[in-house]
């Protein structure tokens, strides 16, 4: 199978040109959009990221090229015309609960960075400044961590806390029954909010969980709240989270996502003055805030299943054996 592979970054090409598959790759460094969708032309499938836009215009672009199939390489297909795909026959493959543990562990840097004030320490000690003013953190132990999606990205990132003598509390709409047997404690978002030192958000994007996190909920957290968010930008209302922080509703915010990252994350801008978004510059300079532009999957291993789980899926479109394809989940 001939695939068009768009926003390709050379970790991509290493791991799919490494990887023994019977599909031909061609690598498009640009996204696809309803310009770069010609590049399209002359093959099977195309493979797609988080970034790139499956919307109307491209979703019409490909069935003209009579191109029924795509690969998202992410989690979910908030960038994909669904609804059309589905009335015309375009088959959308996804990696759902991809990565889970790399996502966790992530998570947990950004609430130990921001707790322990890493980085303003290494800052510091660069300039010759080894005082230890201002720098002071809490211990993990016995705090109560609140987490908000119990799937397996949550889950994972329950049990890393655990390890840290936490006390775990879950909002899901879902229960997780394996989670039930660990004394972990299922509660409302309410009271979630009020007894968490630490929310960490790892729901999907629906109707019921967009800006979950805004100026109404944050007024019951407890003052001095840590929030980590590795999931969604939009479950948050980022005006709302700096203005809580600024009066001191929430103690700091580490986060992988932002709600328009589509615009910046994956390129690199000559200077700050290029970052057309006053609500991501302030995010970015908050002493309080600690952005990372959506690498927590971002791992070997994970890169790795990424590849297999791909070609599979590929695979199994061009056999049409008419089961499931064979994916793999680590």
């Amino acid at each position: 199978m001939k695939v068009a592979f768009f926003s390709a970054r050379s970790y991509d090409t290493a791991y799919f040109q490494n990887n023994t598959s019977p599909h031909q790759f061609t690598f498009i460094k640009e996204k696809l959009d309803a310009i770069t969708v010609k590049f399209a032309e002359s093959h099977d499938a195309i493979c797609i990221s988080a970034q790139d836009i499956a919307d109307e215009p491209v979703l019409k672009e490909l069935l003209s090229m009579e191109l029924n199939f795509i690969v998202v390489r992410a989690s979910g297909t908030d960038n994909v015309d669904m609804g059309m795909a589905f009335n015309n026959d375009i088959t959308v493959k996804w990696l759902p609960g991809f990565s889970p543990r790399a996502i966790a562990e992530h998570a947990a840097a950004l609430l130990l960075a921001l707790n322990r004030k890493i980085l303003i320490a290494s800052e510091r000690v660069k300039h010759a400044d080894f005082s230890i003013e201002g720098l002071m953190g809490f211990n993990l132990y016995q705090k109560t961590v609140g987490i908000i999606g119990s799937g397996r990205v949550g889950s994972a990132f329950a049990e890393i806390m655990r390890g840290f003598g936490c006390q775990i509390l879950i909002n899901d709409t879902k229960k997780n029954i394996n989670m039930l047997h660990n004394g972990i404690h299922v509660v409302n978002l309410s009271e979630l909010l009020q007894q968490s030192d630490i929310i960490s958000l790892h729901c999907s994007l629906n109707d019921t969980s967009e800006a979950i996190i805004n100026t109404r909920t944050l007024q019951s957290v407890k003052p001095g709240t840590i929030l980590i968010n590795t999931a969604r930008g939009k479950l948050v209302d980022t005006i709302a989270v700096l203005e809580a922080l600024d009066k001191g509703l929430l103690g700091a915010y580490g986060t992988d996502v932002y709600e328009h990252e589509n615009n910046f994350f994956y390129q690199t801008f000559e200077s700050m003055d290029d970052v057309d978004d006053p609500v991501l510059k302030e995010l970015i300079k908050h002493p309080s805030v600690l952005l990372t532009s959506h690498q927590a999957f971002f791992t070997k291993e994970a890169m790795r299943q990424m590849a297999q789980t791909v070609i599979n899926d590929l695979t199994y479109q061009e056999n049409l054996t008419g089961g499931l394809s064979d994916r793999l989940m680590i």
